[in-house]
């Protein structure tokens, strides 16, 4: 039978064992502020704020999937195929 010592935490238990990377998370949030500024500005005709907010949620959204992905590998010293 299935151990079912995990199905009766409490919610408290399981928001703890959420680790946060930070550094990770800057590179989120940097990256969603300029997509943001720069749909805020660049434009010549008018864009609504909400609409400026949402490309740049979807650009952040977007740069986590591939980031979350397709991390960026360094081997030094070693070839791997």
């Amino acid at each position: 039978m299935k151990d079912l010592n995990e199905a009766f935490n409490t919610i408290e238990d399981r928001h703890s064992n959420i680790q946060l990377n930070k550094e990770h998370l800057l590179k989120y949030l940097l990256m969603f502020t300029v997509v943001t500024g720069a749909t805020l500005v660049i434009p010549t005709c008018g864009v609504l704020k909400s609409q400026a907010v949402m490309v740049g949620l979807l650009a952040a959204t977007t740069f986590v999937v591939i980031d979350t992905n397709l991390p960026n590998n360094v081997y030094i010293n070693e070839f791997h195929n």
